[in-house]
């Protein structure tokens, strides 16, 4: 019965499977994840258009309770051994409670002129 003593029919209150619960999360993880490496391309681009050589920051994650997904995700764009990928400590941000942490990349030396 619902408050107004109205009868509440099986169908309205049915509670999905945890199969099916588990494949909302993991849709909903997977357009935040492509979210997060479009955002990591696209500085990514910035700073190899110009033309940024060694330990460059390419994003801030602020940290939540997803921050260790995210950080996973960042070392699975970057899988190759030869950007570094690594993470910063927790930095407060100004002067409020959240943290964020710097994800960077190691970009190869460019040099001017030939070789």
């Amino acid at each position: 019965m619902n408050e107004d003593n109205s009868v509440v029919s099986e169908e309205t209150v049915k509670v999905p499977s945890y199969d099916e619960l588990r494949r909302k999360y993991d849709g909903k993880w997977k357009e935040q994840k492509e979210a997060f490496w479009k955002h990591l391309k696209e500085n990514f681009e910035v700073l190899t258009s110009q033309f940024r050589t060694g330990r460059q920051e390419v994003y801030v994650l602020t940290v939540s309770d997803f921050s260790d997904e995210f950080e996973k995700a960042f070392r699975e764009f970057f899988h190759d051994t030869g950007y570094q990928a690594s993470i910063g400590e927790a930095e407060r941000l100004g002067s409020g409670v959240k943290k964020s942490k710097k994800l960077y990349i190691r970009l190869p030396d460019c040099y001017n002129g030939t070789a």
